[in-house]
């Protein structure tokens, strides 16, 4: 053991040296660069100064420039994000509203969306199990007063909330999530306006 003890020191005290001597030696060459890259730096001309102070300037110019569009980016992102949120939140406000108020909504939105025709309305199942005793008298008499018919539709249909008309192959898709994807822009602009000053 003591001889492979004796033998890894000489190695350890042999690397040890060689190790010295290339740090040593890249000390020296390192001195000598950094000597002559001084040497060669103090011969510029004033000319060849002006060059590389333009060209930094440029360059400087072009990174702010950069910074600026970046920050722009960040800041519209951040922008639509706000937005984005506000109207989920509208929507979500509207689908949580009491019984009353949700279901006169919907009254006033069938006002826009009912045709002179017979047709049928379909609600979502939760939509279904909370209406009104006189809510199929509402659309009717909303119904006649522009023309036409509606009955409600026995089987609920897979929206968030809102309804589907449906006149023979016709359908309108009056959900909530339709209406706020159809008025998307108009939305987008109200709100931008309320909440940053801008349209």
């Amino acid at each position: 053991m003591a001889g492979i003890e004796k033998i890894t020191n000489e190695i350890n005290l042999e690397a040890e040296k060689e190790a010295a001597g290339i740090i040593a030696d890249a000390e020296r060459a390192a001195n000598a660069l950094k000597e002559k890259a001084e040497k060669e730096a103090g011969e510029f001309s004033d000319a060849a100064n002006e060059r590389i102070d333009r060209r930094v300037a440029a360059e400087r110019k072009k990174i702010v420039s950069q910074c600026e569009q970046i920050e722009k980016l960040r800041l519209l992102k951040a922008k639509q994000e706000i937005i984005e949120d506000t109207l989920q939140s509208a929507k979500e406000e509207m689908l949580a509203l009491d019984d009353k108020a949700y279901f006169d909504n919907i009254l006033k939105l069938l006002e826009k969306a009912v045709q002179k025709d017979k047709g049928f309305m379909s609600l979502n199942k939760k939509d279904m199990e909370r209406i009104p005793q006189d809510f199929e008298k509402s659309i009717n008499a909303v119904a006649t007063a522009n023309g036409g018919t509606l009955e409600l539709a026995e089987d609920p249909v897979n929206i968030t909330g809102g309804f589907l008309l449906k006149y023979g192959n016709i359908e309108i898709n009056s959900s909530i999530d339709a209406i706020f994807e159809e008025r998307k822009e108009e939305l987008v602009d109200i709100v931008n306006n309320v909440l940053f000053g801008t349209v």
